[in-house]
């Protein structure tokens, strides 16, 4: 049993989500592996005036705007697609 309890605080740890970096522009494929983004996502292409129905979603970047809920925008379209920049850098179009 003393087992047990320190494994759960680890497991209960990993299991956090993170926010964006404030400041940095993010893939879609990237801000889904750092938490659960997709209705932020779904809310940037709509307030952006793009039909997320439409649309394949890692063809657009998005900027973290930050703040404690990780807010993002709509940054611009990725004819080409969307690419990582790697850890604490911008991702980028092609």
């Amino acid at each position: 049993m003393k087992f047990v309890l320190p494994a759960l605080a680890i497991f209960a740890s990993l299991a956090v989500a993170e926010n964006c970096q404030t400041g940095l522009n993010y893939c879609s494929f990237t801000l889904m592996g750092k938490g659960n983004y997709h209705q932020e996502i779904l809310t940037a292409l709509d307030e952006a005036g793009v039909d997320p129905a439409t649309v394949n979603y890692d063809y657009f970047l998005y900027h973290c705007d930050g703040g404690s809920n990780g807010a993002i925008h709509m940054k611009e379209r990725c004819p080409k697609g969307c690419k990582d920049g790697g850890d604490n850098k911008s991702d980028e179009c092609y």
